[in-house]
């Protein structure tokens, strides 16, 4: 089990630039860089533990939610406020595809194959998209109100969606068809996370609360966290799998053992230097093992976060 003084935290970069706040990160091109989306409908490259501005790679007329670059095929696909899937060509600066998708915003995209995306949106249904021939090839109904996070586990050949109807659903991936529902929250599911290991999803909900479930174990709730006073944004596992972190409407960023799922640190402003409003995305870097934040301040932020091996 880790103790909470055997991990240690430093702010390494804040970077401003972006004119509104920002709901979304993704991994760019090389493994230092992070690419960051928010409601002035940039989307821009930022180098890690530099202090140089950040590259423009290109802007949509709408909030950035959900960013996916594809650096094999030079693309870029971002899902906006309005329901609205871009898909833009790096080398040409164009966007040479769009579909569009009424009833709200998309705020999840994942790569399922080298070749095709999932993607889940506010009028309930996920789309897979076939990036070679840019076009839409099947359409899942999942439910009556948004799908607010999409998770792929490629060992199973299952999708998860997180949704506002206050569950989870569990699809086949090659047949689409409903394997299970995963209920018990409160309110709204925002946010789901697989552990590196594939044995433990957790997720986050509008309810302030994190649910633990036993994937192997026909995702069983193992355990129920009051875990935020407001709601759960986000929620990343460390590259190692050792520690996890969520993202709160509270303005916190929360540090959690992920094997017992103690709560470690909490990364706020007075302490930290910290957001100053809502926490809306995590990403958890591969390069030096930094997880960086972002929110409604505008801001995108690197953390060091560093396990003492004592804490082991």
């Amino acid at each position: 089990m880790l103790l909470p003084s055997f991990i240690q935290i430093q702010k390494i970069n804040h970077y401003t630039g972006h004119a509104a706040g920002i709901f979304s990160l993704a991994q760019g091109f090389a493994q230092h860089e992070i690419l960051s989306g928010g409601g002035d409908g940039v989307i821009a490259a930022w180098q890690v533990g530099k202090q140089e501005n950040a590259k423009g790679l290109a802007s949509i007329a709408g909030n950035v939610f959900a960013l996916k670059l594809v650096p094999e095929m030079q693309l870029l696909v971002a899902g906006d406020l309005n329901g609205v899937l871009h898909i833009i060509n790096l080398e040409s600066k164009l966007e040479v595809a769009r579909f569009a998708y009424e009833g709200g915003t998309i705020f999840s995209i994942v790569l399922i194959n080298n070749n095709n995306i999932l993607v889940g949106a506010g009028n309930g249904n996920a789309y897979i998209i076939d990036l070679t021939q840019l076009k839409q090839i099947a359409v899942i109904e999942v439910s009556d109100k948004s799908i607010r996070a999409v998770c792929y586990i490629a060992n199973r050949r299952e999708f998860l969606f997180a949704c506002s109807d206050f569950n989870i659903y569990v699809y086949d991936a090659d047949n689409f068809q409903l394997k299970n529902v995963l209920h018990g929250h409160d309110n709204s599911v925002f946010s789901i996370a697989l552990n590196p290991s594939g044995t433990r999803l957790v997720s986050g909900s509008r309810d302030a609360q994190l649910k633990v479930w036993d994937v192997q174990n026909n995702y069983t709730c193992l355990m129920t966290i009051p875990a935020h006073m407001f709601t759960i944004n986000d929620i990343v596992f460390s590259p190692d799998g050792k520690l996890m972190a969520t993202a709160g409407r509270d303005k916190h960023i929360k540090i959690w053992d992920a094997e017992a799922f103690n709560l470690l640190k909490v990364i706020d402003r007075e302490k930290f230097g910290g957001h100053i409003n809502s926490v809306n995305k995590l990403f958890w870097s591969n390069w030096n093992n930094y997880l960086i934040s972002c929110g409604d301040d505008k801001a995108v932020m690197v953390w060091e976060i560093v396990i003492s091996e004592k804490g082991m």
